[in-house]
């Protein structure tokens, strides 16, 4: 067999020609000081031993650098299994390059003058990024990523970006991106990421929608129950405490058109509380203009520039020709309701309404302010104001002084009463005689306090 060639303490140049009877056999070149005469841009098998090259190109083909290397180009066309410790200060070609596993404080792959800043492999399928020997970020096998922070247990198919204390945006399906704290996601259920007592929270757009939830604390691994506290759905509607846009369900709706309802279940719906001094508790506008308050003052509470009122029915299909402040009368039959499936709804108070035809009628109702219907109840109905601030009918021709009761004219308008004293008749007193609507028959209406009942 051909017998290697060792130069172990050459001082000369070595004349290529004394290695070309055996230049496929394996060549060690003991030292440094060891030249080699003629150009040579390849070797088959070659062990280096701390050897510095200059300047040029080294291509390498199965070849094992264990000592110290500094070279300016390095092409490795081979399978490497050991490098030592290789310099480059030009630029590197290789098919398969295989380091170390390393660690946190000295990564396997690294810089000059940096060597505990760079990359390791701390498990299998799994790569982890150093800084200053400290672990900054890992891709674990599943392909999760944690930033300052070993990702959960994250099931397959998730992707997780997570961060200290539980924090991670994921995908956790089609149409499903979550945010969580201390929480992460094992198919079917959320995980604590964590022993601790601050509970958890997830965030989530599932199919278009906006869902926030909280958990109280549990055990690191455990399955946690989340309570739903608000959802925005694909109508754009805010609902706060329940998960399907149904009026009675417990909780609250806020609706784009500006539609806010509220449902409880055995307890007040809201609670007003204005802290350190009197005043208005809440407003009443229409058309952007305030029509009325709810103020408190001591431990008194106002109802400011409002009346009474309710819902009545009429013996007859809906009468257009009804006028604001028209004065009506009670009658003994009382409001027809019924549900979507035509079964009757039970109604204990409310009558129906005429207009009032007798003069000093004692049986008003209150007066007419207008049509509304019974979504409901599917029904035509009468807002009807019965007691405090509203405008009356007066008839053409009729004068009315501010101070004056009055009752029934019998024509759906309203008279003076005649004397200053409170009756059964009495409807109403006028409050000023500034007109504020006159209509066709000439009958007009004036401000008033209604007393009908």
């Amino acid at each position: 067999m051909p017998v290697p060639n060792i130069f172990g303490t050459a001082t000369s140049a070595i004349p290529l020609s004394q290695l070309d009877t055996n230049f496929a056999t394996p060549v060690t070149i003991g030292n440094t000081a060891v030249q080699l005469g003629n150009t040579v841009t390849s070797f088959g098998n070659v062990t280096l031993t701390n050897v510095t090259i200059s300047s040029g190109n080294v291509i390498v083909t199965g070849a094992n650098v264990s000592g110290t290397a500094n070279v300016s180009t390095l092409v490795v066309t081979g399978n490497q299994t050991s490098l030592g410790n290789v310099a480059i200060t030009g630029n590197i070609s290789a098919n398969i390059a295989t380091f170390g596993a390393g660690s946190n404080t000295a990564p396997s792959i690294t810089t000059v003058g940096d060597t505990n800043t760079g990359i390791f492999f701390p498990a299998a399928d799994t790569i982890a990024f150093s800084e200053g020997g400290t672990e900054a970020m890992r891709i674990d096998s599943s392909g999760n990523v944690g930033v300052g922070a070993t990702p959960s247990a994250w099931s397959s198919p998730v992707k997780a970006v997570q961060l200290p204390f539980g924090c991670a945006i994921a995908t956790i399906g089609a149409g499903d991106v979550v945010a969580t704290q201390n929480a992460y996601f094992d198919t079917p259920n959320f995980k604590y990421a964590s022993t601790t007592g601050v509970g958890s929270s997830v965030y989530r757009q599932v199919d278009g929608t906006h869902r926030w939830s909280y958990a109280a604390s549990g055990t690191a691994g455990n399955n946690i129950t989340f309570t739903e506290a608000a959802r925005i759905d694909t109508s754009g509607n805010l609902l706060v405490g329940k998960t399907s846009d149904t009026f009675s369900a417990v909780g609250g709706r806020i609706s784009p058109t500006g539609v806010m309802t509220l449902t409880a279940d055995s307890n007040e719906l809201a609670n007003f509380n204005r802290l350190t001094n009197d005043g208005t508790l809440l407003y009443f506008s229409q058309a952007s203009t305030i029509e009325g308050s709810i103020s408190v003052s001591g431990t008194t509470v106002s109802y400011n520039g409002g009346h009474l009122s309710r819902y009545a029915q009429t013996t007859t299909a809906k009468d257009d020709s009804l006028v604001k402040g028209t004065v009506l009368s009670n009658l003994d039959a009382m409001n027809v309701y019924t549900d979507a499936e035509g079964n009757p709804v039970d109604n204990e108070q409310l009558n129906k309404v005429k207009v009032s035809d007798v003069e000093g009628d004692s049986n008003v109702a209150g007066v007419f302010v207008n049509w509304t219907h019974d979504d409901a109840h599917d029904v035509d109905e009468i807002n009807m104001a019965m007691t405090g601030d509203m405008i009356i009918r007066i008839a053409q021709g009729v004068t009315v002084a501010r101070g004056d009761l009055l009752m029934s004219a019998g024509d759906g308008t309203a008279k003076p009463q005649g004397d200053d004293i409170v009756r059964s008749k009495t409807v109403a007193k006028v409050t000023s005689t500034h007109v504020t609507c006159t209509y066709a028959d000439g009958s007009y209406c004036v401000p008033c306090v209604l007393m009908a009942c």
